[in-house]
């Protein structure tokens, strides 16, 4: 009994340490190779509506209305 424990823990330790050999040469990525992008900003016609200046905003869809639209069909 006690040999049969011995052969099973040395073959899990094999096991356990060619798997871990073989895991030993990938190379991770360096941190300090990052790139850093250029900080956000607002495009130049952020404020802009849609359709233009002149544009009747009652036309425009509420996402609520979209919503309902998709759940319950068309009104």
């Amino acid at each position: 009994m006690i040999i049969k424990n011995k052969v099973n823990l040395t073959l899990v330790l094999v096991v356990f340490l060619t798997t871990l050999a073989g895991c030993s040469g990938k190379s991770a990525p360096d941190e300090f190779l990052v790139l850093k992008n250029a900080p956000l900003s607002l495009p130049p016609e952020f404020y802009l509506t849609p359709g233009g200046p002149d544009a009747d905003l009652d036309e425009v869809v509420e996402p609520q209305d979209i919503a309902k639209r998709a759940l319950f069909g068309s009104n």
